[in-house]
């Protein structure tokens, strides 16, 4: 590949005339020109170097394509993310897909639930999991006015929920406990075995009666 800023003006000049003074003089009258044109021929490509344009370009590029929320407060890399996705935001405007690219623009994250999805009232959404500091009511305002140019007319955000990770070490303890359980009662009385015999007896009496009488 040919490097275009190596080149020179005298290396383009036909043999012929090459060695003439004046010809020498010209070309290296004209070679700074030449090359300052060369270096500006990447500022002519605009898409593809929008993270490398300059601010006040990208505010430019902003009012070119009616980026719907574009703020000076913001960040420059977040004014850069608004134009990247700007003919995007255009054609699915009042999609979830949409609110959830600008929510992505501010902040880092998040997730928009439609009302069915999560049991609310009919034509409500949630935007939830977003990802992205919060410090005061100032960004919460700019976020909702930064979904409300985006979502369709007949939607009404409910709410937004914050996610947050946090990592660390969870120790869990237990003790074991053991218990012997000796129960003392009173002694059994017993009474003592007695072992013997038993007699019956009886008697048997008889008696006859005789009546004499007197002739």
């Amino acid at each position: 590949m040919v490097d275009m800023s190596a080149i020179r003006l005298i290396d383009l000049v036909p043999p012929s005339i090459k060695d003439d003074p004046e010809v020498q003089a010209a070309a290296a009258a004209l070679e700074g020109e030449l090359q300052a044109v060369t270096a500006a021929i990447p500022t002519v490509l605009l898409i593809s170097r929008i993270d490398e344009l300059a601010e006040d370009v990208i505010d430019l590029l902003a009012w070119q394509w009616h980026v719907d929320f574009y703020e000076p407060g913001i960040s420059l890399a977040q004014k850069r993310t608004l134009v990247k996705t700007s003919i995007a935001q255009h054609r699915r405007k009042g999609t979830p897909w949409a609110v959830e690219q600008v929510v992505k623009a501010i902040l880092n994250e998040g997730i928009v639930q439609e009302w069915f999805e999560y049991g609310g009232e009919p034509y409500f959404f949630r935007v939830i999991k977003i990802d992205g500091q919060m410090p005061d009511a100032a960004i919460y305002a700019r976020l909702k006015k930064a979904i409300d140019t985006v979502k369709n007319t007949r939607s009404w955000l409910e709410g937004v929920a914050l996610y947050r990770e946090t990592s660390g070490t969870v120790y869990a303890g237990g003790a074991v406990g053991s218990c012997r359980r000796v129960e003392i009662m009173p002694a059994t009385f017993r009474g003592a075995s007695i072992a013997g015999r038993a007699y019956a007896g009886g008697v048997t009496y008889q008696f006859k009666g005789v009546e004499i009488q007197h002739a």
